[in-house]
C-alpha cells in the first residue's frame, strides 16, 4: 500500500500572499527545503503577489516547472496577483484555475479600485477584458468561478456547508518499484468536484482559450488517484460586496458609461486617463476601501483522520511536533463585519478539529481580525501573517497581543527574507 504525504508552504514573499501545497508518495523528503522538490504527484496553490517583486520573483523561479493541478486566487488586488503572469509563464502548466466569481459590473469595480489605489497595472486590463483568452494563452486550461454570497444574503439564516466528501478506506496500491514516480500504470491523479459545474465559455485548445465554468457554493475539490478518493480536500469560501452597494456602484457606472456595458468595455476604458478618471469616480461615490470580493481556502483531510498525528512544522529555528495538517487561508477577508466572520466560521465548522494554520486575514490587519478566528479551531498551532514592510502597520498589536494571549498558538511571520518561510509536512491518514 502506498503512502500519501502532503507538504504546504507559505513562502516568503513579503506584503503579499503565495501559499503552495504537494501531495507525494511514499517517498518523503527528510529534509525539507523552503523549494518543492522531488517529484510530487499533486500541486496547488493560493495567491501569487507581494509588494516586494524580489522576494516574490525568486519564490516564483523556486517552482519553475512545476505543474500545478488548482491554482486559487482570492482576490484581485495587485499584492496578491501581481504575480501571476509570471507564475504562469514559468510553472509548466495549470490545469484549474479558481477565483470568485466576477460579473461585468465586478470586473469594473476591481479596475476602478485599482485606479483609485494607484495600483491599475496592464495584465489586469487585459485579464478583465478576456478572461479566457487570457489564462487560455498563458496555458490554463480551465477557470472556475465559485458562486459567492453576501452580508445581507447570509444574515438571518446559515447556509449550507461544503459537500460532504467520503474517501476510500485505503490508499491506491502500487508496486515495489519507485513510488515517487506516477508510472505508465498508474493513472494521473485528478480534481474531482463535488458537484457538476454550470458550463459559461467552451473552451478552443486551438485558439488558446480556457474553459469557463461556474460552481455553486458548497463545492469541495477531492483529490482522486487511481479511481480512489484521497482524505485530502481544497475547500473555498467566497465573499462578495453587498447588494445595495453593488446597485449604487452600477448606478454610477450607467451614469458615467451608460447601460448594458461589458468587462471589455470598462477594461477598455481603463486604457485611457478619460476612462480612468471616470472609472475612480463611479468608485468613490460609492466605496472608501475596496476588500470586496475575498475566497478563503481550506486545504487538509476531508475527515478527522485516525490514528496519532505526525505533522511537523518548521519556522526559523522552531520545530513543532504533533500539529494538525488542515490549513485555512483568508486573503483579505474582512473579519471585522460580523456576518462575514460568523458565516466563515459556519461553513468551515466541519473541518474546524483538524485546523492547525490560519492564514490572518489582511495581512494581519487589527482592522480586519477578530479573537473569535482563534476560539473557533481547537487545535490551532500557528496564526499567520504573511507581511513585508508596508506603511499600514501590518501585522497590528492587537492581532499579535491577541495571538499572544493562548499559549498553544505560535505568532507566526512570514515576510520576504527567506529564513521565515513556513512549512508544515506529514502522511495522509
Amino acid at each position: 500500500m502506498d503512502e500519501i504525504h502532503f507538504l504546504q508552504i507559505q513562502r516568503p514573499v513579503g506584503q503579499g500572499g503565495f501559499h503552495t501545497g504537494s501531495l507525494l508518495w511514499r517517498a518523503f523528503p527528510q529534509r525539507l527545503a523552503p523549494v518543492i522538490t522531488g517529484p510530487q504527484f499533486f500541486n496547488w496553490a493560493y495567491d501569487c503577489g507581494s509588494d516586494q517583486l524580489s522576494a516574490l520573483a525568486t519564490q516564483i523561479e523556486e517552482v519553475r516547472s512545476v505543474r500545478f493541478d488548482v491554482l486559487f486566487l482570492s482576490h484581485l488586488d495587485s499584492d496578491h496577483v501581481v504575480g501571476l503572469d509570471q507564475l504562469l509563464l514559468t510553472a509548466s502548466g495549470v490545469d484549474q484555475l479558481v477565483l470568485p466569481y466576477l460579473g461585468d459590473d465586478d470586473w469594473a469595480l476591481h479596475l476602478s479600485a485599482a485606479v483609485s489605489d494607484g495600483r491599475l497595472f496592464g495584465s489586469l486590463v487585459d485579464l478583465a477584458a478576456d478572461p479566457a483568452g487570457w489564462f487560455g494563452a498563458r496555458g490554463v486550461g480551465r477557470v472556475v468561478y465559485i458562486e459567492a454570497g453576501d452580508d445581507n444574503e447570509d444574515s438571518g439564516e446559515a447556509i449550507d456547508g461544503p459537500d460532504r466528501v467520503d474517501p476510500d478506506s485505503h490508499m491506491p496500491e502500487g508496486d515495489d518499484e519507485d513510488l515517487t514516480r506516477v508510472g505508465d500504470d498508474r493513472l494521473p491523479p485528478e480534481t474531482k468536484w463535488s458537484r457538476p459545474p454550470r458550463a459559461i465559455h467552451q473552451g478552443d485548445r486551438s485558439s488558446g482559450r480556457a474553459q469557463v465554468d461556474l460552481l455553486g457554493r458548497g463545492a469541495v475539490a477531492a483529490v482522486r488517484v487511481n479511481g480512489k478518493t484521497l482524505n485530502w480536500v481544497l475547500s473555498p469560501f467566497a465573499f462578495k460586496p453587498p447588494a445595495q452597494k453593488m446597485l449604487l456602484f452600477k448606478q454610477q457606472l450607467e451614469h458615467h458609461f451608460g447601460a448594458g456595458r461589458t468587462a471589455k468595455d470598462y477594461a477598455e476604458a481603463a486604457r485611457s486617463a478619460v476612462g480612468r478618471r471616470s472609472l475612480r469616480a463611479c468608485y468613490d461615490a460609492v466605496w472608501r476601501t475596496h476588500n470586496l470580493h475575498s475566497m478563503a481556502l481550506y486545504a487538509g483531510p476531508a475527515t478527522v483522520p485516525s490514528g496519532k498525528l505526525r505533522n511537523t512544522a518548521w519556522h526559523g529555528r522552531f520545530v513543532r511536533r504533533m500539529v494538525q495538517p488542515g490549513w485555512v487561508s483568508t486573503g483579505d477577508f474582512d473579519a471585522s463585519v460580523q456576518v462575514r466572520r460568523d458565516a466563515l466560521l459556519r461553513y468551515y465548522s466541519t473541518y474546524a478539529p483538524m485546523v492547525g494554520q490560519l492564514g490572518l486575514p489582511h495581512h494581519g490587519s487589527d482592522l480586519s481580525f477578530n479573537s473569535a478566528l482563534l476560539h473557533a479551531f481547537p487545535d490551532l498551532s500557528c496564526a499567520i501573517a504573511a507581511v513585508g514592510v508596508n506603511s499600514h502597520g501590518h501585522p497590528g498589536l492587537g492581532v499579535q497581543t491577541a495571538v499572544a494571549a493562548w499559549p498553544s498558538i505560535e505568532f507566526v511571520r512570514v515576510d520576504e527574507f527567506a529564513s521565515s518561510v513556513y512549512r508544515i509536512g506529514g502522511p495522509v491518514l
